[in-house]
């Protein structure tokens, strides 16, 4: 079931993509973006990430932790980011226990949608490292959480094809919100 905000945030716990434990819970006093992806190979999921990782040096500043989920195997995401490595956590679940747990969706029509009208993305994404894989999630649309120092979960936004993010504006509008009067 989808998520509405403003609602409490969902406490996870679970290891990065390195061994290192993680819990949602211990960024309490941080704005957070939480991203859920298809898989590390994705282009569309790859120029995604790659934003977030234009903008992670500027976010940390002002308070914003980046923590990106993907369906792959801890394994494959590490060998993946080997190539092109991330400021921030990535976590994986590929038994989506953590995507079922935020009502993340799957849906062949927003696969569809996404490789009919936004051939300039995978385009893009595939320049940025991407490359499909054999991944069994194919069908997972994205999704975004924006959560508050208290743990709360501002806005959702769960993607209308699989290649939909919320605007990286947005994003900068939550932080500026979060800033000190």
């Amino acid at each position: 079931m989808q998520l509405t905000a403003p609602c409490q945030g969902i406490d996870f716990q679970t290891k990065d993509i390195y061994g290192k434990p993680f819990q949602l819970s211990d960024h309490v006093g941080k704005r957070v973006i939480l991203s859920f992806f298809r898989d590390a190979g994705c282009p569309f999921c790859n120029l995604r990430v790659y934003e977030l990782t234009q903008n992670y040096k500027h976010w940390h500043e002002q308070n914003l932790e980046i923590v990106a989920v993907f369906s792959d195997t801890s394994e494959q995401v590490r060998r993946f980011v080997a190539k092109h490595p991330r400021p921030f956590t990535m976590l994986a679940d590929p038994d989506l226990e953590i995507y079922n747990r935020y009502g993340i969706q799957h849906s062949s029509k927003a696969l569809i949608k996404a490789l009919l009208f936004k051939l300039p993305r995978i385009i893009k994404g595939l320049f940025k490292g991407g490359r499909p894989s054999n991944n069994p999630h194919i069908k997972i649309v994205p999704a975004d959480f924006l959560i508050t120092e208290d743990g709360r979960i501002a806005k959702v936004w769960y993607g209308r094809d699989t290649s939909d993010h919320i605007p990286l504006e947005e994003v900068q509008q939550f932080i500026d919100e979060g800033k000190p009067a």
